[in-house]
């Protein structure tokens, strides 16, 4: 499998100069990531299948239990969709 670079949503937001938080709500706004609990801010089937967005699943041992958690990480490809579009849309900022 070719390695592809990836952002995690932090750095994203960092390279288009918004917060992490304004970008995981422009993205859910906008169908790339779900909204609703156990699922939210991991990739939906469209982002996955647009290779806008990768969903890494990751394991933990809590005592004797393995837990695994979804990381969601930003393609190249995703990157150039998001700073079109923030360029074209208004982000409002809070004062």
């Amino acid at each position: 499998m070719k390695k592809v670079k990836t952002f995690t949503i932090t750095q994203a937001a960092r390279e288009v100069k918004l917060g992490r938080n304004t970008l995981l709500k422009l993205m859910r706004e906008n169908g790339l990531l779900h909204n609703r609990e156990p699922m939210r801010n991991t990739p939906t089937k469209q982002a996955v299948s647009q290779q806008l967005l990768i969903a890494e699943i990751s394991e933990y041992n809590r005592g004797p239990v393995k837990v695994q958690y979804i990381t969601t990480k930003v393609t190249a490809k995703g990157m150039v969709w998001i700073r079109d579009f923030v360029e074209d849309k208004p982000i409002p900022k809070a004062s």
